[in-house]
């Protein structure tokens, strides 16, 4: 499948000492180009706001110090790909992959020769060295980015993508709906699971009849721990208020984007804590539909790695490289037809 595109590892050791390109030369000479995010060097970004979505994780707002313009290389990839920016951990000389948001409303607003803002959903993961560092940075601190990086490009004859969402794993699904927001005819289902209801506050399915809720059985990461892990068995937590949560909102203005040029986007919010968790019938109604049209059309799965390799199996590492690896997990298992699968 040459249209898609290998990603490098996700954690990235830097130095001299570091595997070919993913070396930082600090003694590099300066080039004035180094002020525009490019996939060669760290540019220095400042933190302008650090939103809180839930206790664990919130939206980073940064902006070009030098207040350079996007380059046209990052509005390319908006508009047919699945990409991300790698952040530099200047103590530990490590880098993390994270995938940018689509920019809001106003954002589009802004001129080509404004600095464009680059917003990351970044969860705070225990014992995770980047994101820990992250979220202990104040506003107005330098962030270092390197990219863009291109994971996947669409197809140009893209007509629909399921896409498995977990936890953070949002973040590139909104991606898409973004990118095929300018595809006609497209469509684009998304199913969002999440262990606890804080992350997706006020999201109601598209599908609320046909979501399939299972009371007494486990989610994909319910099997990684202790049956009597007490956040497991709280009640849901919806707010009385009505209010929705930053993400929700972001993703009910994608679907009144969609509506214009394609058939749609649709989201089904799933919720460990509930428990209502996606099930292979979910998929299998999708999969087994007959196609109005000729077209591609691709499963995608991204999250944490138990949920990625509960649904299609684990990825590889070859020649140095973090590959698909073979079709496994539940997918894996599946009378897919012509429909494929991508690991993010």
């Amino acid at each position: 499948m040459s249209w898609l595109k290998r990603r490098a590892g996700p954690l990235i050791i830097l130095g001299t000492s570091a595997i070919g390109g993913t070396a930082y030369r600090f003694a590099r000479p300066s080039d004035p180009s180094d002020a525009s995010l490019n996939p060669h060097t760290f540019t220095p970004y400042t933190l302008v706001e650090k939103r809180t979505v839930s206790p664990t994780s919130a939206i980073f707002t940064l902006r070009n110090q030098d207040g350079k313009p996007e380059p046209e290389s990052v509005r390319e990839v908006w508009k047919r790909s699945v990409w991300s920016v790698q952040i530099k951990q200047p103590q530990l000389q490590i880098a993390r992959a994270y995938t940018p948001l689509p920019p809001t409303s106003e954002a589009h607003k802004k001129g080509r020769d404004e600095p464009a803002d680059i917003r990351l959903l970044i969860r705070h993961e225990e014992g995770g060295e980047v994101s820990t560092y992250l979220h202990r940075l104040p506003e107005e601190s330098i962030i270092e980015l390197r990219g863009p990086n291109q994971e996947l490009e669409l197809p140009h004859d893209i007509k629909e993508i399921i896409f498995l969402a977990g936890g953070t794993g949002i973040a590139p699904a909104m991606q898409m709906a973004q990118a095929l927001g300018r595809r006609t005819g497209s469509k684009l289902h998304i199913l969002w699971a999440n262990r606890r209801r804080d992350e997706c506050i006020g999201g109601v399915s598209d599908d609320v009849l046909k979501t399939n809720v299972a009371r007494n059985r486990k989610g994909w990461w319910q099997s990684l721990i202790s049956s009597d892990d007490p956040a497991a068995q709280q009640p849901a937590t919806n707010d009385p208020s009505g209010s929705k949560g930053a993400i929700v909102k972001e993703l009910d203005a994608l679907k009144e984007q969609s509506k214009a040029a394609t058939r749609g986007l649709s989201v089904q919010y799933y919720v460990d804590q509930e428990k209502s968790f996606i099930q292979r019938a979910d998929l299998e109604r999708r999969v087994a539909r007959i196609p109005e049209e000729k077209g591609s059309r691709l499963i995608m799965v991204s999250g944490p790695d138990g949920f990625i390799e509960y649904w299609a199996g684990r990825k590889k590492w070859e020649g140095g490289r973090e590959t698909q690896g073979p079709l496994g997990g539940v997918l894996g298992t599946m009378d897919l037809g012509g429909w494929r699968v991508f690991k993010l």
